[in-house]
């Protein structure tokens, strides 16, 4: 019985000092990253995204219900990208009803035939209500359906928080977004090809039907600010949405969307928020990278160890 817990104890000690010495050879876990305060804006409601992840890096009032304005074509976009895929290089649909929309036109017209690629082009680079209405009625049969589709894709999307009342982005009391939601929204239209070269494009050369060029410039003046990896994506303007700006940025890959509604800097808050997202992104990348290189020995160590 003695020489059995001889045995015991002398195994136990060698456990112990085996323990200890593997405590004492084994490196602590990699440090998480520490991450800077979020950049400040004026903004209402803004947020930056990395667009792979859906993670939201930094964020000012997310869910805020806001005016989208014309950020609401993205969604119109995409829809006339996905639902009318075999139908934009015929002609897009022309009526009065698309010709009578208020504000920032394209100046369609029923003798001005137009394929409806070339109508996205023009709504989204110029912003034209006219060419959104037209682009709903071609792709959705009417702007009622449209607007069901817009709803049922959004919410597919998982921008809950989110109801469209129209293709274009008017003012309407049915007719809200958050930065959290759009900034989902153009992370999913950036999937597109299609989509993504119609935003990057700084001009476009129109061609009517009957061989007119009319070429457009586009509005998003982000794309001409100089910002590395600049590519997109939407600007938006009303009186009850104020100055937004949906604005996109791919660097090693890697696509950051940043959103900003109601903001009087929405050309200098773009490439402050960006910056820091991928910042941020660059050391959540690290981390991980650093944390997939650690021995699986080590991470048992630190993990019984409560280390981790």
């Amino acid at each position: 019985m003695k020489r059995f817990l001889l045995i015991f104890f002398v195994l136990a000690a060698v456990a112990v000092s085996g323990a200890a010495l593997a405590v004492y050879v084994t490196p602590p876990p990699p440090a998480p990253p520490v991450m800077p305060p979020p950049p400040a804006t004026e903004a209402w409601s803004a947020v930056v995204m990395d667009a792979e992840s859906g993670d939201v890096l930094a964020a000012r009032d997310p869910e805020r219900r806001v005016n989208p304005a014309s950020t609401t074509k993205i969604l119109t976009c995409i829809i006339s990208l996905e639902e009318g895929h075999d139908r934009l290089q015929e002609n897009a649909v022309i009526t009065p009803r698309a010709m009578a929309a208020e504000g920032t036109t394209l100046g369609v017209r029923t003798d001005l035939p137009i394929s409806l690629w070339e109508m996205l082009q023009g709504m989204m680079l110029i912003s034209g209500n006219d060419a959104a209405v037209a682009a709903a009625e071609t792709v959705g049969g009417s702007e009622e359906r449209f607007v069901e589709m817009m709803n049922e894709k959004s919410a597919a999307i998982g921008a809950v928080h989110s109801h469209f009342a129209n293709p274009n982005g008017l003012t309407d009391p049915g007719h809200y977004t958050t930065a959290e939601d759009m900034a989902k929204i153009a992370a999913y239209a950036m999937k597109n090809p299609q989509f993504r070269h119609i935003v990057s494009e700084k001009f476009h050369s129109m061609t009517y039907r009957d061989g007119m060029v009319r070429t457009v410039k586009n509005s998003n003046d982000f794309l001409f600010s100089g910002y590395a990896g600049a590519n997109g994506i939407k600007t938006g303007t009303t009186d009850a949405a104020g100055d937004c700006l949906v604005a996109s940025a791919e660097r090693n890959g890697r696509l950051m969307i940043a959103v900003f509604y109601h903001d009087d800097r929405r050309w200098e808050d773009p490439p402050v928020w960006l910056d820091y997202g991928f910042s941020v992104m660059e050391k959540k990348l690290a981390y991980e990278q650093a944390r997939a290189a650690e021995p699986a020995f080590y991470r048992m160590v630190n993990t019984l160890t409560g280390r981790e």
